[in-house]
């Protein structure tokens, strides 16, 4: 039976992958669990116009970040962070501070997952990496003692 994939299942298929499996596995398992559904020809021209929408949209996200690397690049943030007499932090900067003043700062949304700090604990001087796929760019954040 040929079925169309609604997301993706790792080392069966990726979504909208049109692929041929036994009639027991595709219904028991791949149809039951809503990870795909029977290719039928209407289905597969629902498929065809729902992929044209992801390649559109993907292509917007992609525009989206390219802008938003551009914009981090002469950005520097500066953060309060708790430190003793040498430099060292109580807690290890997070993520999510960073993100909110990166969010700020370049007025665009920004996801956590996107952004690689590494182990912040001192003060001074980072650099943060942003990445989603191979685009990726950095800025600096420099963290002063509270």
């Amino acid at each position: 039976m040929k079925v169309i994939f609604l997301k993706d299942v790792p080392k069966v298929g990726n979504r909208y992958d049109v692929k041929e499996f036994s009639d027991g596995y595709a219904n028991n398992v791949l149809i039951n669990k809503g990870l795909a559904i029977r290719a039928t020809a209407s289905e597969l021209a629902k498929i065809d116009e729902m992929k044209a929408k992801n390649n559109k949209q993907k292509e917007v996200e992609k525009n989206d970040f390219n802008l938003l690397i551009e914009k981090a690049k002469g950005i520097e943030i500066t953060l309060k962070a708790k430190s003793n007499e040498k430099g060292h932090l109580f807690s290890a900067l997070n993520k999510k501070s960073v993100v909110e003043a990166l969010s700020k700062a370049t007025g665009m949304h920004i996801e956590e997952k996107d952004v690689d700090l590494g182990h912040i604990k001192e003060l001074g001087e980072h650099t943060v990496t942003i990445k989603k796929g191979s685009n990726s760019g950095s800025c600096k954040v420099k963290v002063i003692k509270e």
